[in-house]
């Protein structure tokens, strides 16, 4: 009787211990997957306040009437932002994914701006509002708003030509 009770309580004492090993893996797993949102959120939130890190009173404008040049590192990612939205079909196009694509662009257009001073100022005030529109288009609950969004982006690059080159 005493090794049945015994091997009972050495029994229940190994199960206690693998529920608080595994609540203990599920927390650090959960704590972890936290840890990782919380730096991809970080991450965005650098992204956007490094767009919107300029001079609220410059106003986009030529260069004593012609384009700013942009950096060269820069250009690719523009490129890409006009082949995504180009190739967008709004018809039946996956402007989910076309949002995510857009984003992606974007902040590596932000991470490899090295510009300074009044190029770097009007090219934010640009940009600030084209990252609002991507921003748009990933919350947009339907083709008919995203087309529109689309549009607004389109338009958005079209201007982006007018002012740099």
């Amino acid at each position: 009787m005493k090794k049945l009770i015994l091997s009972a309580i050495l029994g229940l004492a190994i199960l206690v211990s693998c529920e608080k090993k595994q609540e203990t893996v599920t927390d650090e797993n959960n704590n972890m997957a936290k840890t990782e949102r919380n730096a991809s959120e970080e991450h965005a939130t650098e992204d956007h306040e490094k767009s919107e890190d300029h001079d609220k009173s410059v106003k986009l404008e030529l260069n004593k009437g012609e384009k700013w040049p942009v950096n060269n590192e820069m250009k690719p990612f523009i490129t890409e932002t006009e082949t995504l939205l180009n190739s967008y079909k709004p018809e039946n196009g996956d402007y989910k994914m076309l949002a995510t694509n857009l984003n992606a662009a974007n902040e590596k257009l932000v991470k490899s701006c090295t510009m300074t001073g009044t190029p770097h100022e009007n090219l934010h005030v640009w940009l600030a509002p084209h990252m609002k529109e991507i921003e748009k288009l990933q919350k947009a609950d339907n083709r008919e708003d995203a087309n529109k969004i689309v549009g607004e982006l389109k338009e958005s690059m079209e201007k982006y030509h007018e002012y740099f080159n």
